[in-house]
């Protein structure tokens, strides 16, 4: 077979250094692009290894004045740099610290690097071969990113019947603010005594003294944080079949996602009431801020968990733990943004009104980095206890920091109490589900796994009324908290829907979505 000059020429050019150094952004991209990730948290990182790299080549060029071995030895540091976290991860428990890592990733690059540079014909022989290996690479991650990205729908918002603004009854002069947090992962009282071998009757009991209505048979309608959420701010169950329609697989998280940044149910109604919105994000891209709020209390030293885990892939890994303010510890950075939120949540109740506002807090979500004190867990603390003993300390943690939060609202006269919603999305992670998210089949989960994961805090604060007129029930599940507000209060007219829990089967199948309400209320 005879192949054109001109193409045997353009193989021969070594651009695979700078293949190398796109790979592992473009790969973990496409890996996550069902996750909706923000292309900007794709181009900034792609444009610094690029960059980087390329001035990396041009100086071992100058070095060597030849482009095959500065090629060669440019490709193997970047390999090196993006290896390190898959190394420490596999034998970094062995080893007394990053230190021993380190210094064997040195003497590995040097001993590389003055091979390479004595074998120009080695180097020679590989430009080709390496050109089509890391773009075949590339290529076929492109592809896959590609197909899915041609594929996007849009999701289109609407609220349910009956969920618009009106008539309101009673004063409409004074409205109440409403606040809505939301603790990740946060166990009902039983999951907790159950599964954590934890009381936590004196935090409700706390709650009820400051005169909470405490729903302790509560669940969460779905086992995720984005089809929870959804449904409490549209006020509705999820179409999973509508859903599926808009995605372009069938673990395209994207059509979910995109409706987490969209106007809402919830937000429409109050806004037509004058309520300004104030939005408190986690971490987490989707729930990170909204658009439509007038204010979004950010981190501004928070970076996207994209970011976070293609960082700790590298050599920057052996950052962390380097001083309080390091950037490149994602355990650190966890820390401060949320000690940010929660002085933020403190900021935002000393605001005019009438506000809405929706507090998302990492607490009681892993990482762990908080001791009941709230000091910092380092990583190998973390690693010396059990999952439960982590998730217990900072449980404690938010607890205390709840309270303190609530007694500040609540000091006022009651006529300018506040409506004060805390309850969890879903929770705490079973033993089994951690250890195989993806593939975790819901369908065959025990009666004991049910019970843990969709166990959830959920508690009520309604000046000026009962539970009983409220429509509040030990059993009440977040798809009717607003239904339930929005009747007391302005007088809606949203009857409560039946309290109905879903799964799906895997997360490779996120929009068949199956009613195991009757097998979860069975119990073990």
């Amino acid at each position: 077979m005879h192949i054109p000059r001109w193409l045997r020429r353009a193989f021969s050019v070594p651009i695979y250094p700078l293949l190398a150094a796109a790979y592992p952004v473009v790969f973990l991209y496409a890996q996550n692009v069902h996750e909706a990730v923000d292309l900007v948290e794709v181009f900034v990182p792609l444009a610094v290894s690029l960059g980087v790299t390329t001035v990396a080549y041009g100086i071992f060029r100058a070095l060597t004045r030849d482009w095959a071995r500065a090629a060669l030895i440019s490709t193997i540091l970047v390999t090196l740099f993006y290896a390190y976290g898959m190394a420490w991860d596999w034998i970094g428990s062995m080893l007394l610290g990053h230190w021993v890592l380190v210094s064997a990733w040195i003497l590995l690059a040097i001993t590389a690097t003055a091979m390479v540079w004595r074998l120009p014909r080695v180097a020679h022989r590989m430009v080709v071969v390496l050109n089509v290996a890391t773009g075949l690479l590339v290529v076929f991650n492109l592809l896959v990113i590609g197909a899915f990205l041609m594929n996007l729908r849009l999701v289109a918002v609407t609220p349910p019947a009956g969920a618009l603004p009106g008539s309101v009854a009673g004063d409409t002069t004074k409205r109440p603010d409403i606040y809505w947090v939301i603790p990740e992962e946060y166990g009902s009282g039983s999951v907790l005594a159950d599964y954590f071998g934890y009381d936590n009757a004196p935090f409700l009991a706390a709650l009820r003294k400051r005169g909470f209505f405490v729903a302790d048979n509560a669940t969460a309608n779905y086992l995720k944080t984005a089809p929870s959420i959804a449904a409490t701010r549209q006020m509705d169950y999820l179409d999973g079949p509508a859903l599926r329609e808009r995605a372009t697989s069938d673990d395209d998280w994207g059509p979910i996602y995109r409706e987490l940044k969209a106007p809402f149910a919830v937000e429409r109604y109050l806004a037509a009431l004058d309520y300004r919105f104030i939005y408190l994000g986690m971490y987490w891209p989707p729930t990170a801020r909204h658009p439509a709020a007038e204010i979004n209390y950010v981190y501004d030293k928070l970076t996207s968990e994209f970011l976070d885990v293609l960082k700790r892939g590298t050599l920057l890994r052996s950052l962390e733990g380097i001083g309080t303010e390091a950037p490149y510890d994602w355990r650190r950075n966890r820390w401060n943004q949320t000690r940010y939120e929660l002085a933020s949540l403190d900021r935002a109740s000393g605001l005019g009104g009438p506000k809405f506002v929706i507090a998302h807090l990492a607490l009681d979500h892993a990482p762990f980095v908080f001791h009941a004190d709230g000091s910092f867990v380092t990583a190998d603390e973390e690693k010396s206890r059990t999952y439960e003993a982590n998730y217990v300390d900072q449980l404690r943690f938010a607890n205390g920091q709840l309270l303190a939060w609530i007694d500040k609202v609540l000091d006022v006269p009651a006529a300018d109490r506040p409506i004060i919603i805390l309850q969890s999305d879903e929770g705490p992670w079973t033993n089994s589900y951690r250890r195989n998210e993806r593939s975790f089949d819901w369908l065959t989960a025990t009666a004991d796994e049910l019970k843990e994961k969709f166990g959830i805090l959920s508690a009520f604060y309604l000046p000026g009324t009962t539970p009983e007129q409220a429509g509040l029930h030990d059993t009440i599940t977040p798809v009717n908290t607003f239904r339930a507000v929005f009747h007391t209060y302005f007088g809606l007219n949203l009857p409560l829907l039946p309290d109905r829990n879903f799964v799906w089967p895997d997360q490779g199948d996120i929009y068949t979505l199956v009613d195991i309400t009757d097998k979860l209320a069975s119990g073990p």
